[in-house]
């Protein structure tokens, strides 16, 4: 990670932060790092590519959007995470009726489409 701007990263990262609309207090409990750590982070400290990939996580952002101003990432993408944050620590048997639901959600989504072809 070298001649990376360390600054510029910090810069985006509160930038994300804050469209999220979380502290960076809330932000360093998510990603279980200190509140003064994310502060100095955030200010253009140098941070690991773990820790990167975990802020990617918690911002809903690529790793391009903080190393090359990258900002798309695609929506599939979000909502994945979303619903991976959603799942995780559930009951397993929560797991699979879930997983039940959404199979006839979609067999019935694919049903409406084939009708509207028909149509």
């Amino acid at each position: 990670m070298e001649n990376i701007d360390f600054k510029l990263v910090g810069d985006r990262l509160k930038k994300a932060r804050l469209e999220k609309g979380m502290t960076q207090l809330e932000l360093a409990k998510e990603v279980g790092l200190s509140y003064a750590w994310v502060s100095q982070l955030e200010k253009g400290k140098k941070l690991p590519l773990e820790t990167l990939m975990k802020f990617c996580s918690v911002l809903d952002k690529d790793p391009n959007y903080f190393l090359m101003d990258t900002k798309y990432v695609p929506e599939e993408v979000i909502l994945n995470r979303e619903l991976g944050r959603k799942l995780k620590g559930l009951d397993r048997n929560v797991i699979v009726t879930l997983n039940g639901i959404v199979d006839l959600l979609i067999k019935q989504h694919e049903e409406d489409k084939s009708d509207k072809k028909k149509a």
